[in-house]
C-alpha cells in the first residue's frame, strides 16, 4: 500500500515539474549492483527492462552528470541541485555486458566502483552464496573497455572487507592496492572510492582518515538520500535501488522524502 502511494505521488510530482523545486539545492547518487533477469527479487539485482526504465526516468527528470563533475561543482561552489550520478558497485559481468549498452543508448555517464580481487576470478561473493547465486565478474578487458568508452572507474577495495571492523593498516592496503591495480589496468589516475557494504557502521573513523590520507576525492556510503553542496566529500550518501522500489517514480518520490526525513525510506 505504501509503495503504491509513493509511486502515485511520484507520478504526480515529476510530470508536473514539481520535483525539481522540491529537490532544491540537493543532488542524488543512485546505486546499482547487478543487472540480470535471472534473479528477480534479489536485493542487489535489477532486470534489464527495470534498469532501462530507471535510466529513462533519470534522463527525463534529472541532469545526469559524472561523479567527478558532481565533486567539481561541490568544490567550486557551483549549483548541484537537480543533478544525479549513476554508480555501480563490485564489478559484475553484466555491468559491461548489459548496463553499459543501456547507458550508451541514452548517452548517460556512470561510475563503476570495482572490487579488484573479484575481476577475472571465479570467487563467489558470500551474499551470492547465501542466495544460491554463482557470482559472475568482469574480466580486466571489460573494465578497460568501460574506461575507453568514457565511463568512470572507482576503487572498492581488493577483497570487499568490512572497513568498520578491520584496522587502519589493513584498510590502507585494501584501498591503496585496489587503486594501484585499477590505475595499472586502465592507465589513468583513480581517485574515486566507495566503501564495501556501505552501512552506517561499516566504515570506522580511523579508516575514513586512511581514505582521506590516501588522497581519494570521495567516500560514498550505500545508504541514505541526497547530497548538499556543503557536504564533506568523504561522507557522501547514495540511494540504492532495491526490490522495495517497484518503479522509478517511487524511487524518485523517496528521494524527495529523504530531504525531509534525512534518509531514503525502505518501508
Amino acid at each position: 500500500m505504501k509503495r503504491a502511494l509513493y509511486d502515485g505521488l511520484g507520478r504526480l510530482l515529476y510530470p508536473l515539474g514539481l520535483a525539481a523545486p522540491a529537490m532544491g539545492s540537493k543532488a542524488a547518487v543512485a546505486v546499482f549492483h547487478r543487472i540480470d533477469d535471472r534473479y528477480p527479487g534479489n536485493p542487489i539485482t535489477a532486470g534489464r527492462a527495470e534498469f532501462r526504465a530507471y535510466c529513462e526516468f533519470f534522463a527525463r527528470y534529472f541532469d545526469v552528470i559524472t561523479v567527478t563533475e558532481l565533486l567539481d561543482r561541490m568544490a567550486q561552489g557551483r549549483p548541484i541541485g537537480g543533478t544525479l550520478a549513476i554508480t555501480f558497485d563490485d564489478g559484475y559481468l553484466d555491468n559491461h555486458a548489459v548496463a553499459a549498452e543501456e547507458l550508451d543508448r541514452l548517452g548517460l555517464p556512470a561510475c563503476f566502483f570495482i572490487c579488484t580481487g573479484f575481476i577475472g576470478s571465479n570467487r563467489s561473493a558470500p551474499w551470492d552464496e547465501k542466495a544460491g547465486i554463482r557470482s559472475e565478474w568482469m574480466q580486466w578487458d571489460d573494465v578497460r573497455d568501460l574506461a575507453r568508452r568514457g565511463f568512470e572507474i572507482g576503487a572498492h577495495t581488493v577483497t570487499h572487507p568490512d572497513l568498520g571492523v578491520i584496522g587502519p593498516a589493513e584498510a590502507e592496503r585494501e584501498v591503496a592496492d585496489s587503486r594501484a591495480r585499477l590505475e595499472a589496468e586502465i592507465g589513468r589516475p583513480v581517485d574515486l572510492f566507495c566503501y564495501p557494504f556501505g552501512g552506517p557502521a561499516q566504515l570506522s573513523e580511523p579508516n575514513r582518515e586512511v581514505i582521506r590520507r590516501l588522497g581519494m576525492r570521495c567516500c560514498f556510503s550505500c545508504y541514505g538520500g541526497t547530497i548538499h553542496a556543503g557536504d564533506d566529500p568523504l561522507r557522501l550518501e547514495r540511494a540504492p535501488i532495491s526490490p522495495w522500489h517497484r518503479t522509478p517514480h517511487q524511487y524518485g518520490f523517496e528521494l524527495l522524502a529523504s530531504i525531509v526525513r534525512g534518509r531514503v525510506a525502505y518501508g
